[in-house]
């Protein structure tokens, strides 16, 4: 028996991954274009008579455009802030990696992450030198980054332990 239960690593990755995959989904339901609601408008010139209105155009624009926030993008808000946070206390590697994996609009393959990303090593003779990473390296730093942030996520939400 030991002192700490045991992770299944694979449903913990698999459960992080879930949630990253979503993110780019709220990200964009969350957001919205400012052309879509634009409060300026031409000026319209008609030879018709007007009629009389009781309501203020701007102020109806301006009341739309707040009315479209429900508590659903509320709830994708908190929930991008929490994956936000969890992926900041990562190290800076494991962050580069699931940011360029799940948190942009066009997320890299392991080749492309494998070619991106660099590191940097000091030689015998003190110099500084640049190097990239195996595809082998990014696949093991991604799974370790999964399980990384399986454990930040609201304290261990994530970790799915053995029976």
């Amino acid at each position: 028996m030991s002192l700490f239960p045991e992770i299944d690593e694979n449903k913990t990755r698999e459960r992080a991954r879930e949630l990253l995959g979503d993110y780019m989904s709220m990200k964009r339901h969350v957001s919205f274009d400012d052309s879509v609601y634009d409060l300026t408008q031409a000026i319209q010139y008609s030879d018709m008579p007007k009629s009389p209105s009781s309501r203020n155009g701007q102020e109806h624009k301006t009341a739309m455009m707040f009315r479209g926030i429900t508590k659903q993008h509320q709830n994708y808000n908190r929930k991008i802030a929490e994956i936000d946070h969890a992926i900041k206390q990562l190290p800076d590697i494991y962050q580069k990696i699931l940011k360029k994996s799940y948190c942009v609009k066009n997320p890299c393959t392991i080749n492309e992450l494998a070619a991106s990303i660099t590191g940097y090593r000091i030689t015998t003779y003190g110099q500084k030198e640049e190097f990239h990473y195996s595809i082998k390296n990014i696949e093991r730093l991604k799974a370790q980054a999964l399980i990384a942030f399986a454990e930040a996520y609201k304290m261990g939400e994530l970790i799915t332990l053995k029976n």
